[in-house]
């Protein structure tokens, strides 16, 4: 398995679980409104907060890291932003977005998963 499948895709499985599961229990109690706010604030707080700490945290541990994202992470974060916001654009939700969702996300993790990290001197 690459680093990016493991860190795009198993480390937040693992790591919002309790998330998943509160956004669930609430979209079973029809609380869109939550559920959405949940799902998309748990993205914004990783992307806004989590990665640039990491990053700093990697500086002070005398570790090369930076924010400088290769093409395929970047039109992989590009594509999956604005399938979100077309899904959200009317503020309703059926089994078919929800379904198109799961997909888009199942398609997003075969890409990482036979994605070949490039070396560092590449």
């Amino acid at each position: 398995m690459s680093v990016a499948f493991i860190s795009v895709i198993l480390l937040p499985i693992v790591g919002n679980a309790a998330e998943h599961a509160s956004a669930i229990m609430f979209a079973v109690k029809d609380k869109l409104d939550i559920t959405i706010g949940v799902a998309v604030g748990s993205s914004t707080q990783i992307s806004m907060f989590v990665i640039p700490f990491c990053v700093v945290v990697g500086w002070c541990m005398g570790k090369e890291m930076d924010l400088n994202f290769q093409l395929f992470e970047t039109a992989t974060l590009f594509i999956t932003v604005l399938v979100v916001a077309f899904m959200m654009q009317e503020g309703t939700s059926n089994y078919f977005k929800g379904l198109m969702l799961i997909l888009c996300y199942l398609i997003v993790a075969a890409n990482f998963f036979v994605h070949v990290d490039p070396k560092s001197g590449e």
